[in-house]
């Protein structure tokens, strides 16, 4: 009954904040680009990492914070428990970036408020959902991905792609090819294995 309570609640926010979300380009330039991760282990304990990439895809700068993160794993509410600490470390980076990528979705999302608007929406920056697979909630088209009949993201290079906020569609895709060596874009990537590095170093 008690997460019940909290769950309802925290599906009427993420309806309530989705209305907040920009799907649309709101600068022309996206030259350096910060991907964010979070990797954890066992009791709620985690560490979150950010990495800046500039326009040729060179690292110029890494920051990781131990966390704490405040509600188990639930479906369709990542936000509630990892952007907090995806916040906390990316404003401790000292240099500028353009557009910020998160390991989850966007508004591919049942209501529309994945884990990168929750973060884009709370840091008011462009931001882009990056994750491995579609959510169950998606209808295919092709490489398209609709959420009740409307256009919230694509797959790239066997990735998923979605808007998370000030962005469109369109540019999130080029900017995730744009900096991609490998499957996974280069600014989250390097986020992720340095999570991982410190997730072994720091939580022993």
């Amino acid at each position: 009954m008690y997460w019940n309570r909290i769950i309802d609640t925290m599906a009427r926010l993420q309806c309530e904040w989705s209305k907040k979300v920009i799907k649309e380009d709101v600068i022309s330039h996206f030259r350096s680009v910060c991907g964010a991760d979070v990797s954890f282990t066992v009791n709620n304990k985690g560490i979150a990492a950010a990495v800046i990439t500039d326009s040729n895809i060179k690292v110029i700068e890494k920051e990781y914070e131990k966390v704490e993160l405040p509600i188990p794993y639930l479906s369709g509410f990542l936000g509630f428990r990892e952007a907090d600490a995806i916040l906390t470390v990316v404003k401790r980076l000292e240099n500028p970036f353009d557009v910020l990528m998160v390991n989850g979705n966007g508004t591919l999302h049942p209501r529309g408020f994945g884990l990168a608007s929750h973060v884009g929406v709370f840091l008011g920056k462009p931001t882009i959902g990056v994750t491995k697979k579609p959510i169950k909630e998606a209808e295919r088209d092709n490489s398209l991905l609709k959420i009740k009949g409307e256009v919230e993201g694509k797959i790239v290079n066997g990735i998923v792609v979605s808007v998370g906020h000030k962005i469109s569609l369109k540019t999130a895709v080029k900017v995730v090819k744009n900096t991609s060596i490998y499957k996974m874009p280069e600014p989250l990537r390097q986020a992720h294995i340095l999570c991982t590095e410190k997730a072994k170093e720091e939580l022993k």
